[in-house]
């Protein structure tokens, strides 16, 4: 949503980034900046850094930075412009009109109350006659009618044109419906509703709106999908948000178990675990595990143990741990028949149960029991390998177990679960412990060998260590680059030498796309004579960008630059430009030209 640059320069203006932050986060002093741990991953150690001068942050563990609007959306998990409308309320002014005539934001009410009134249809449809079938599946499965309310379950009738009919009759556009992703077009051109024949879940956000929806088939497989679930709108963002979040943020479990649908989460909350959530019918994203940092230190999964389960789940726990939550795994015990036999699927794996099957089964009492004493993330890795290798008294297959075993453990940074879990192995083996630790011990040097490798490859290579780790941003001249940097550096914050260089350098002369833009933007702002306000800046940088111009900040952050040194970084760029265009033989006579136009 665009919003005058004046009234976004005066909002950051008169945001302290500090005082902002300290809302959140505990900040102390050292040296010329604040820090503290961050917000948007755990951790013990504080490299969270917060600069007052020029108005951002930056975190050296998990690389978040940007001005006090980014960090309003990262921390709230708000959309762009109810963030900046959160702030303007903190410093005491009002929103003024948007550019495009506040067409963003009255299509950001428009849908999320076309969503609402689509999910009151959805749910008086559930509680008359075209919903008698689909509320007796849902009652079949366990959910008391309180349930149904508490998460506004409704059916979407099986036919084409019921529920279109009624949100016209409320004023709604297709084109509305079309957005929010609760219509679609056939080949004809004729406008069909994207839900049909399906109980509906309304997906609700934090802040309580409804934003979305899952529809289940009640009977057969439909159009071959047993679950659909809304695609990404202007209210919407699918990777950013966390089935019943909106319920179970208020939880005082102290963490949170994450299911892989909808059913599981309704029946464990009805079952007294409320701090269940899902993800929204794709896989689990970084963005949702810094969702649920928010709330809790700990995660328990509770996927399937079919094949893709596991696999979502080994996923899980490595972007969780990334982020600094502590993990554990919760195995539901196979399912058995009357005589207590486990039954097996046609693959020869043991049939799964989830918690909507297990808790029906064996009541709440009996998941309380399993979730006192869920895995860790170590145990549940330890097991899946063992799994693997069935017959250990055949050498061949102790052997292949003990060097799996044995290259998992050597990752695990604790010196207390590589012992303990290189027990497990000995006894798994009957192998002598001592063994086992030889054999990780071997793994752990040769990982030290390669790294030391990799390291003198890079001492003899440095141009490596100066390149962005996102490699869209990579640069082409290295030489270049690192004047480049220090100059945007030096320049934004500082008018005068921002002064000095507008006149001197061209943003042509880049060689750095990226630095190139943020060189244009900083004229820009002296062309409107404004400052040079790095936060400014960054309000027309995508977060990739953001992020790898607040490490650049960061880096240079205190080293005061005079202008005999901007001069020179002047001359390089100056220089490497025109070396990229010129023969190679001129490269002589175009330094020494260079230097007579600096003189």
């Amino acid at each position: 949503m665009a919003l005058p640059q004046h009234f976004l320069d005066e909002l950051l203006a008169r945001t302290d980034i500090v005082e902002l932050v300290s809302r959140y986060v505990p900040l102390k002093r050292k040296g010329g900046s604040m820090w503290g741990c961050c917000p948007f991953h755990h951790e013990k150690t504080p490299s969270f850094h917060v600069e007052q001068d020029k108005q951002f942050y930056k975190c050296f563990g998990c690389g978040e930075g940007g001005n006090a609007i980014q960090f309003l959306i990262k921390i709230e998990n708000l959309p762009y412009i109810d963030a900046v409308r959160k702030l303007a309320e903190m410093a005491g002014m009002e929103l003024p009109e948007e550019e495009d005539g506040g067409k963003s934001r009255l299509q950001r009410q428009r849908l999320l109350a076309l969503n609402k009134d689509a999910a009151r249809y959805f749910y008086d449809t559930l509680a008359g006659e075209k919903g008698r079938e689909a509320l007796q599946y849902l009652l079949n499965r366990g959910m008391t009618p309180q349930t149904i309310v508490r998460f506004g379950l409704g059916y979407a009738e099986d036919d084409w044109d019921s529920f279109l009919t009624a949100m016209r009759k409320k004023g709604y556009t297709d084109m509305e419906l079309e957005t929010a992703k609760l219509a679609g077009r056939t080949r004809n051109g004729k406008l069909y509703p994207f839900f049909r024949g399906r109980v509906m879940f309304p997906i609700i956000d934090i802040r309580g709106d409804v934003v979305a929806f899952g529809g289940r088939v009640i009977k057969g497989d439909g159009d071959g999908r047993k679950y659909i679930n809304s695609s990404d709108t202007p209210v919407y963002s699918k990777s950013r948000t966390l089935y019943a979040m909106n319920l179970a943020k208020k939880s005082k479990a102290g963490r949170f178990i994450l299911c892989e649908g909808n059913i599981d989460v309704i029946a464990l909350h009805q079952a007294g675990f409320d701090s269940a959530v899902a993800s929204c019918g794709t896989a689990f994203t970084a963005e949702q595990a810094r969702l649920l940092g928010k709330y809790t230190s700990e995660v328990v999964i509770c996927y399937d143990a079919d094949a893709a389960g596991l696999k979502a789940t080994e996923k899980a726990i490595d972007i969780l741990k990334q982020n600094g939550l502590n993990v554990r795994v919760l195995r539901l015990p196979p399912k058995r028949d009357k005589q207590g036999k486990v039954l097996y699927d046609s693959e020869g794996r043991p049939q799964k149960v989830d918690p909507d099957d297990f808790i029906r089964q064996n009541g709440p009492e009996a998941f309380a029991r399993l979730l006192d004493k869920p895995q860790t993330d170590g145990q549940y890795r330890m097991g899946e390998i063992r799994k693997k290798y069935t017959d250990l008294t055949d050498d061949q297959t102790r052997i292949a177990y003990v060097k799996e075993a044995a290259e998992y453990i050597a990752t695990l940074p604790s010196p207390v679960e590589r012992e303990v879990f290189a027990g497990t192995a000995a006894q798994e083996t009957g192998l002598p412990t001592d063994s086992i630790r030889k054999e990780i011990d071997r793994i752990r040097a040769a990982k030290r060998r390669r790294q030391q490798r990799d390291f003198q490859k890079e001492a003899v290579q440095p141009e490596k260590q100066l390149q962005p780790k996102d490699w869209s941003l990579r640069y082409t001249d290295t030489r270049s680059a690192v004047a480049e940097e220090q100059l945007i550096a030096a320049i934004l914050g500082d008018r005068e030498l921002a002064e000095y260089t507008q006149v001197r350098l061209d943003p042509e002369q880049f060689s750095s796309k990226f630095l190139a833009k943020v060189y244009t933007l900083t004229c820009d702002r002296l062309d409107r004579d404004l400052d040079p306000d790095p936060a400014a800046c960054m309000l027309q940088l995508e977060d990739n960008e953001i992020r790898l111009l607040t490490d650049i900040l960061s880096r240079y952050e205190g080293k005061r630059q005079q202008k005999e040194q901007i001069a020179d970084h002047i001359q390089t760029i100056q220089y490497q430009s025109q070396k990229r265009n010129a023969p190679a033989d001129d490269a002589a006579l175009l330094l020494e030209a260079v230097r007579r136009k600096q003189g």
